[in-house]
């Protein structure tokens, strides 16, 4: 699948320590800076249950942690500090412009769906993933499209672990959505908007790539979940 880089300017996206907190996107293709303003829904809550909101209609619920916004795409929240951090002398973690991104069909039941992401190491070095990052859905124009990343554990409860890639080696996350309207949604038609992209941000990255998007609207306001990323 095809991916573009984006830069994408958040100075607090590597500021937060453990917190994790909700973005927007507010549409186009362009860099942006993102403003922190602080939640009205109290306490940051854990890794595995906090929703990080992008382009959240204003019809949806609140979401946890504090919210950024600005003119053109931001990034997700901070992420978790790794718990083995990077020795002197070790591999650095992946960088944006190192890794591809592609998208994999995965079950589907009930009005479920669920979809493998993966990133292959593609640079020339050996590097690191630890965490999640930030997902984003993008419309045909560029435009945002309503989307909440919510970050989940693995089934043994786990949030990730430091993983090592050579060139070549990939690690996957499971993402998890509806296909049946929520709430206010319509029920006739289609839910939300239909994306085309999907706008990745790799762990404690800055700049953004696009993988297609080709599963249709995303109910519940765009309410995706994402394990940690895992060998492939």
């Amino acid at each position: 699948m095809t991916n573009r880089t984006h830069r994408l300017a958040l100075p607090v996206l590597l500021a937060g320590g453990l917190a994790l907190g909700a973005c927007s996107f507010s549409g186009g293709t362009d860099d942006a800076t993102a403003a922190t303003t602080p939640s009205t829904t109290g306490a940051t809550t854990s890794p595995s249950t906090t929703t990080s909101a992008i382009a959240s209609p204003t019809t949806a619920p609140a979401a946890t942690g504090s919210a950024s916004s600005g003119g053109g795409r931001t990034t997700a929240a901070p992420e978790s500090p790794d718990p083995e951090p990077t020795t002197a002398g070790g591999p650095d973690r992946c960088h944006t412009s190192e890794l591809t991104g592609s998208l994999s069909t995965g079950d589907a039941a009930a009005g479920n769906r669920y979809a493998t992401l993966t990133l292959t190491n593609t640079g020339g070095e050996v590097c690191t993933v630890y965490g999640y990052g930030g997902l984003g859905l993008v419309g045909t124009d560029g435009s945002a499209v309503p989307s909440q990343q919510e970050r989940v554990a693995v089934a043994d409860g786990s949030t990730g672990e430091r993983t090592t890639l050579r060139p070549g080696q990939s690690v996957s996350a499971t993402l998890h959505w509806v296909v049946v309207a929520t709430g206010p949604e319509p029920t006739t038609g289609a839910c939300e908007p239909t994306p085309t992209t999907l706008t990745v941000i790799p762990p404690n990255e800055t700049d953004a790539l696009d993988v297609a998007w080709t599963y249709g609207p995303v109910c519940d306001f765009g309410h995706i979940e994402q394990t940690p990323y895992a060998p492939a």
